[in-house]
Order: C-alpha cells, then structure tokens, then sequence
C-alpha cells in the first residue's frame, strides 16, 4: 500500500504498533468512539491491536494512519473498503486534533486516491448525532443519499444514520489542495 500526502498530513498504511495511539485517543474518549461504526469500546490497546489486525487483513480495504508530516504524530485512521466501482470510507481523528481541518484534508487526499484506484464513487455514514462528521463529508463534496437506521451491534443496536454519496468519476487525479 501506497504512502499519501497531502500539505500538513501523511498518510501511511495501519500497522498493529499503532493500537498504543488507539488506545491513547480513544481509550479516554468514549464519545469519540461511540462516533464510530466498529472501534471498540472501551479501546484498549489489545482490543485496538486485534481491530487493526482483523481490519488490515482483508484484502479489499485501503486503511491509513493519519500522521502530521511534520512532527509523525498519529492523529487518526481513514480507509475505505472496495468493491468494483465503489468504496465505502470510514475515518476518526483523535480529540486534540479535531477543528483544523485535518479530517477535510484527509478525506481529500482519500477521495484522490480512490480515483486513480478506479473508484468511481465513495459512500460514507455518519451517525445523525455527529453533525461535525457530516460537515466534513460535505466539504469534500460528498452530497446526501438518505436517511436511515443502521444496526450497529458494537454500539448496542440500531442508529440513525446519514448516508452520504460523492461522485468522482471525472476526476482527474490531480491534487487541488484548498
């Protein structure tokens, strides 16, 4: 897997030594976690090793750290799972990084990524309580496909979720950072 960047991140392939900064932003950030579909909760550093594991396994997904390029500090995850044509994206930051931009940023990077995979179109589910998250989707272009519940049995049952859909078959390739 490739290493992606963008002006102020770096995203590297997932590796399991990684559970520690799991652990240490989302061990005592359990609103965060509850944000997500799948992350363990609580996420201990072995609960987050054996995710990573079982996640990064799979030979359909594309999953990143997301690293600051300037200092390497671990910030967060993204990936996206495959099928021909479509790709469905998953993404945290950690709390301290939350509001810079850093997610907008790394979802670009993604989205560019997916093109030239062949990717034509990337879907995304937030939880109706994260509005942040949807924000984020739609200042990278995502538009919204639907409302629903989702049964989500990490998180206890169904959640109503936010579908969201961006298009980029036209897209050429080319980084155009805002």
């Amino acid at each position: 897997m490739e290493i992606l960047k963008s002006p102020r991140l770096i995203l590297r392939p997932l590796i399991p030594n990684d559970a520690v900064h799991f652990a240490r932003l989302l061990g005592p950030d359990q609103a965060g976690v509850r944000m997500t579909a799948t992350i363990p909760d609580p996420c201990t550093e072995e609960a987050a090793r054996e995710w990573i594991v079982q996640n990064t396994s799979q030979e359909t997904g594309h999953i990143f750290a997301i690293t600051h390029a300037q200092s390497g500090e671990f910030m967060g995850a993204i990936g996206f799972g495959d099928s021909p044509g479509n790709g469905d994206l998953g993404y945290w930051i950690g709390k301290p990084f939350r509001g810079k931009g850093y997610a907008t940023e790394a979802i670009r990077r993604i989205v560019t990524h997916a093109s030239h995979l062949g990717i034509r179109r990337l879907f995304a589910e937030t939880f109706l309580t994260n509005p942040a998250s949807s924000r984020v989707l739609i200042k990278n272009g995502f538009r919204l496909a639907g409302k629903g519940t989702r049964n989500i049995p990490a998180r206890g049952g169904s959640r109503a979720v936010l579908k969201y859909v961006v298009e980029i078959q036209g897209c050429s390739g080319q980084n155009n950072w805002k």
